[in-house]
């Protein structure tokens, strides 16, 4: 029902309430006025009009700051999102990442769950933007995002880390279950065609990760420091592979 026609109905309800309401509590105060005299009558009118006047201000002012509190609230969330987002490939940026890691860390911790954590940085990204240009450069990472999120679960954690390189958590994810999702990603990314009107190509991806229950870091910094190891690992021993943490 339009709210206008719900507003109008409830006001007619007040004014019929203090219509009659109002004249039995005058009777009270004057018995020896007749109830159905122009006094009573009178007296009902004018209260209970200027109840509904009263009434209709406090409505409005209530609904107009109801409207208010609802459009800060959506604009907030505006905000925050934008606060959590990299403004190229709509991923989360490296501060909640830190954020999330942390909160994921504790969670594991706390229900003696694991977690996995993947860093993946593309590999000879520096000769695409040199050769193709940085709008290429741009469209090739907006391209990896999405193909990455393509084989990320609602529940994982993935992050633009800073310039060609990402990072993923993912809860309740052990070593042989990470490696099987990484080698995915890692085979979705080298199949992937990246093109404009100008260029075509395929480019390549490096993963290295670790797992809080098989590497057993003491804290989440070390978790991140692990993946980030063997990533390095990955690129220095030919590129375009998944490397766990392994201790030196």
């Amino acid at each position: 029902m339009n709210k206008r026609i719900i507003r109008m109905l409830v006001y007619f309800a007040i004014i019929t309430i203090m219509a009659n309401i109002s004249p039995m509590v005058d009777l009270i105060l004057h018995p020896e006025i007749p109830f159905f005299s122009l006094p009573h009558l009178l007296t009902g009118s004018i209260t209970a009009a200027i109840t509904i006047i009263l009434l209709s201000l406090v409505i409005r002012y209530a609904y107009r700051m109801t409207n208010i509190a609802n459009e800060l609230n959506r604009v907030n969330k505006i905000l925050r999102e934008q606060s959590i987002r990299d403004s190229l490939t709509g991923l989360y940026n490296h501060r909640h990442f830190q954020e999330m890691l942390r909160h994921e860390f504790l969670l594991a911790k706390r229900h003696q769950a694991d977690l996995t954590c993947m860093m993946l940085d593309l590999d000879h990204f520096k000769e695409v933007n040199d050769e193709c240009g940085h709008p290429f450069g741009d469209l090739v990472l907006q391209g990896t995002a999405k193909q990455i999120l393509i084989e990320t679960r609602e529940t994982d954690t993935l992050a633009r880390y800073g310039g060609e390189e990402f990072a993923i958590l993912l809860p309740n994810t052990d070593l042989a279950g990470a490696l099987i999702i990484a080698e995915r990603i890692r085979h979705r990314i080298e199949k992937f065609i990246h093109q404009n009107d100008t260029y075509a190509m395929r480019i390549t991806i490096s993963i290295g990760l670790a797992t809080k229950n098989s590497h057993s870091p003491a804290k989440p910094e070390e978790l991140l420091s692990y993946a980030d190891q063997g990533l390095y690992t990955a690129k220095a021993t030919g590129r375009n592979k998944v490397i766990s943490y392994e201790e030196k």
